[in-house]
């Protein structure tokens, strides 16, 4: 049994704030209808849980298909394989700060996180990349030609990358090996520096992880230490 809760109300009475936004009604199935400024009105399905994965979506869908089925809470996650499986039934899945930022979008359906955009796009582009293979929301297994091993990513945007940042990041992304921050003027601090190294995880900007996926293993380590100094 899929596990969720819609958050109806909740949803409701905080989507009318945004400014692209006239009015929003809850619906008896747990959806929400949107209805915008000078745009199409959207359903949205807002859901409390972990993690939104295919039997999560299949028990959304089996009821009514919305335009969005949106993850309310910012620690939790959706699978990439289930924003694929909504995508095919007419679909999607955001987070809230993704639905937000392109709800003035004529069909606000295909567009993903700014930041996780720009990188995927940017790394697939790299000579030493075959592909690029989402996991979750902002983490992706980044695909290197052989010799060179595989790195599982995680994108983050911080203006100061603290220790504090970089729990938070670990605990979300426990798989994750690197941390890029696609904030081009952000910057690690010390205590999260040492705090990566003990826990064998690279923090880079977005310059540095072009330049180490060039390498590998110890070397990969090294450039990362260097590029620290």
């Amino acid at each position: 049994m899929a596990d969720f809760a819609y958050e109806t109300r909740w949803f409701a009475d905080a989507v009318v704030k945004h400014d692209a936004v006239l009015r929003a009604s809850a619906l008896p199935n747990g959806h929400v209808s949107v209805e915008r400024k000078s745009l199409s009105s959207i359903t949205v399905a807002p859901l409390a849980t972990p993690c939104i994965d295919t039997a999560v979506v299949e028990s959304v869908l089996a009821s009514c298909v919305p335009t969005v089925i949106l993850l309310i809470p910012p620690t939790s996650h959706y699978d990439w394989s289930a924003r694929e499986l909504a995508e095919e039934n007419g679909s999607t899945i955001h987070t809230v700060k993704e639905l937000y930022t392109f709800m003035r979008e004529p069909d606000p359906r295909r567009f993903v996180d700014k930041s996780v955009r720009y990188l995927w796009n940017l790394l697939e582009t790299h000579s030493r990349v075959t592909s690029i293979e989402m996991i979750c929301e902002a983490l992706m297994l980044v695909k290197r030609r052989e010799p060179l091993s595989d790195v599982i990513a995680a994108i983050e945007y911080e203006y100061e990358f603290s220790e504090a940042a970089l729990v938070r990041a670990l605990k979300h992304h426990p798989g994750a090996r690197v941390i890029i921050n696609a904030n081009p003027n952000g910057g690690a601090t010390d205590a999260a520096l040492t705090h990566a190294e003990s826990a064998e995880v690279a923090i880079l900007g977005v310059s540095e992880a072009m330049g180490a996926l060039n390498l590998d293993g110890v070397r990969f380590r090294e450039y990362v230490c260097r590029e620290r100094r």
